[in-house]
C-alpha cells in the first residue's frame, strides 16, 4: 500500500503554495479529464494517481512552480523533497543542477527562477524530474519497487505518521483511520442555530468587529437585552461543544496552533496554517479561520496580527526589552532577545517591523559604520538599509548594481545593515558556497564580499545591470541576475530596481509592490513610502517615484 493509500491527504497537502494561491483560477489545474472540480483539495493522492501518472503530476508541478511561483524555492513547493533520497532523482539533468547548487539543500533552496538563470541549467526537466520522484515513491508502482520508507512532511498536523511500506497486516489496516474532517465537526454541531441566534454568532461572537447590541436589536426588532442573552447562550453552547469527546481533533488543532505560533503570528499565516481555515462554514456562512480564532482562548485580532493577549501591551514589552539592553543590539541579538517574550524566531523579524517607535529607538542610537542617506542606528535594521529589498521568498535581498570594477573582480562593498542581516560580524571572515564556487565574506574597515567575476561572467552580465544577493538558510549565496532596462516609464524601472518584472499595472499598485518590498507592513499611502524611501537612502527610487 503506497503512502498515498494509507492517508487521505490531497495535493495541496503536499504544495503549500497551493493553500496561498487562488488555485480555482490556476487553468492548468482546471478540466483534467477523469478528475473532478477542485481535485486539487478533495481527492486522495491515490486516486489523483490513478489518473495522472507520477511524471504527469510532475510536469502539471512543473508549470505550476514556473508560471505562477518563479520566487519560490523547490524546496517550498514540495517539502517532500527534503527526505527524498538524491538518488531517487537519477537524472542527468538533475545532477548537473545539483553540481551546480553545491548540495542537495542548496539545490532545493533555490527558486525555479533562479534555476533558470543558472548557467548550462535547464530549469523545467530538473524540476520535472525531482517532482516525479516524490510521486513515484508515493504511488503504488513506487511502494513495489522501494524497500526503504519516504517520510513526508505535510505542513498541516498530521496525528498519523506518512511512511511507505510495501504491504500492511490485516489488523494494521483495520487500526488505520482517516483525518476527521474538522468542518464537517463544526456544521454538525452548529447547523440548527435559529435565525436571531445565527445573526448572532455572524454579528458579534465570530464577528472581526463586532456589531453593537443595539445596533442588532434594533436591526432583529428585540429588546437589547435579548441580544446579551442570545450571546451568552451561544457562548455557553460553544463551551459546551468544546468540552465534549468529539471535539477532541478540534482541541489538538487549537493546542498545535498555540505550540506553533506563540503569542504573536500575522494573520495571513494564522489564515494559511491549514487548508480547511479558509473553507466556508456551511452552518455559520463565515470562512472557518474566524471561528478557529474565536475559539483560541485569549488570542485577538488587531490590525494585521492575531496575539495572545493586549497587543500594545505586547509592543510596549517588545520596546523596553530592546531598550533596556546594555549595548544597543544587532537585528539578529534583538530577533533572540524577544524570543523570550514568546514571540516565534520565524516572526520575530516581521514582529520588529511591526513595532511603533522602535524605529525612532533605533535612529537615535549609535552606529559607527553610518551608510550615506540610511539609518543610524544599533540595530542595523535591513529595512533601513538601502538596495535591501525583501522578496516574496520571505528573504531579503541586496541590489548590487554591476561596475566595471565588479566585472573586472573587484570586491563588492555590502551595507552594514545587510552584513548584520547575513550574520557577518566586525573583525569577521567566513567563506560562503555559490553556484560558481567559494566566495569570501569579510568585515574590517568595512564590510564587503570577495569578486563576483566569474559568477558575473556566467550569467553574462554587463555594466549597469543587476545582481540581487541574499543567503540562504543553509549559508548558500544566491545570486539574481537583471540585465539593465531599455527605456520602459519610470514606474516600470522603479519597480526593476527592487526586483519585480511583471507588468507595472497601475501607480498605485506599483506603490504597494514596492512598499512591501522595504519592509512596510501596514497597507501604506505614498507620502509613508516616500519617506521610508528618504530614511533608507534609496535616492533613486525616490527620483523615479517623486
Amino acid at each position: 500500500m503506497s503512502d498515498g493509500e494509507r492517508m487521505n491527504f490531497c495535493l495541496s497537502d503536499l504544495v503549500p503554495p497551493l493553500r496561498w494561491s487562488d488555485a480555482a483560477r490556476i487553468t492548468a489545474l482546471a478540466d483534467r479529464p477523469g478528475l473532478p472540480d477542485a481535485w486539487w483539495r478533495t481527492l486522495p493522492l491515490h486516486r489523483v494517481l490513478a489518473v495522472l501518472d507520477a511524471e504527469a503530476l510532475g510536469d502539471l508541478l512543473t508549470e505550476l512552480a514556473v508560471d505562477h511561483w518563479p520566487a519560490a524555492a523547490v524546496g517550498d513547493v514540495l517539502p517532500a523533497l527534503h527526505v527524498l533520497d538524491p538518488d531517487d532523482a537519477d537524472d542527468p539533468q538533475v545532477a548537473i543542477a545539483l553540481d551546480r547548487a553545491g548540495s542537495w539543500p542548496g539545490l532545493l533552496a533555490l527558486s525555479g527562477r533562479e534555476l533558470a538563470d543558472q548557467p548550462f541549467i535547464r530549469a523545467r526537466p530538473v524540476l520535472t524530474a525531482l517532482f516525479s520522484a516524490v510521486f513515484l515513491r508515493m504511488s503504488p508502482e513506487g511502494a513495489r519497487q522501494v524497500s526503504a520508507p519516504i517520510s513526508v512532511p505535510i505542513p498541516a498536523p498530521i496525528s498519523v505518521p506518512i511512511s511507505v511500506p510495501v504491504e500492511d497486516s490485516p489488523d494494521e489496516q483495520a487500526a488505520e483511520e482517516e483525518d476527521p474532517d474538522i468542518p464537517e465537526l463544526i456544521d454538525a454541531a452548529f447547523g440548527d442555530l435559529d435565525d436571531q441566534t445565527w445573526m448572532v454568532a455572524q454579528n458579534r461572537v465570530f464577528a472581526g468587529e463586532p456589531s453593537d447590541p443595539e445596533q442588532l436589536a434594533r436591526l432583529l426588532a428585540v429588546p437589547p437585552d435579548a441580544i446579551h442573552d442570545l450571546d451568552a447562550a451561544l457562548r455557553d453552547r460553544l463551551s459546551r461543544w468544546l468540552a465534549l469527546p468529539e471535539a477532541k481533533p478540534y482541541n489538538e488543532h487549537l493546542a498545535w496552533l498555540t505550540d506553533t505560533f506563540g503569542v504573536a503570528v500575522p494573520e495571513q499565516r494564522f489564515v494559511a496554517a491549514a487548508e480547511w481555515h479558509e473553507r466556508e462554514l456551511r452552518s455559520l456562512e463565515l470562512p472557518a479561520w474566524r471561528f478557529v480564532l474565536a475559539t483560541l482562548p485569549g488570542y485577538r485580532l488587531s490590525g494585521d496580527w492575531i496575539v495572545a493577549g493586549d497587543i500594545e501591551e505586547l509592543r510596549e514589552r517588545t520596546r523596553s526589552l530592546i531598550a533596556s539592553a546594555e549595548r544597543p543590539p544587532t537585528v539578529p541579538q534583538a530577533l533572540e532577545m524577544i524570543g523570550s517574550l514568546g514571540v516565534r524566531p520565524d516572526v520575530a523579524r516581521q514582529w520588529l517591523e511591526s513595532v511603533p517607535q522602535l524605529r525612532a529607538q533605533k535612529a537615535s542610537q549609535v552606529d559607527p559604520d553610518r551608510q550615506p542617506g540610511g539609518q543610524q542606528g544599533g540595530l542595523k535594521d535591513v529595512a533601513l538599509t538601502r538596495r535591501c529589498f525583501r522578496q516574496p521568498d520571505g528573504r531579503w535581498w541586496l541590489r548590487v548594481d554591476v561596475s566595471g570594477d565588479h566585472l573586472h573582480g573587484g570586491e563588492v562593498p555590502l551595507p552594514s545593515g545587510f552584513a548584520a542581516y547575513v550574520h557577518l560580524a566586525p573583525g569577521e571572515d567566513r567563506t560562503v558556497r555559490s553556484a560558481a564556487g567559494e566566495v569570501g565574506l569579510s568585515w574590517h574597515a568595512r564590510p564587503v564580499l570577495g569578486s563576483l567575476q566569474r559568477i558575473l561572467g556566467e550569467v553574462s552580465a554587463e555594466e549597469g545591470s543587476h545582481i540581487f544577493l541574499t543567503l540562504s538558510e543553509e549559508g548558500m549565496l544566491r545570486v539574481r541576475h537583471l540585465p539593465a532596462a531599455n527605456g520602459g516609464d519610470q514606474t516600470s524601472r522603479a519597480l526593476r530596481l527592487v526586483g519585480y518584472t511583471a507588468p507595472s499595472g497601475t501607480t498605485e499598485q506599483a506603490a504597494r509592490v514596492i512598499a512591501a518590498r522595504v519592509g512596510l507592513t501596514a497597507p501604506a499611502g505614498r507620502p509613508e513610502l516616500l519617506a521610508r524611501l528618504r530614511e533608507r537612502g534609496d535616492r533613486d527610487l525616490l527620483t523615479l517615484l517623486g
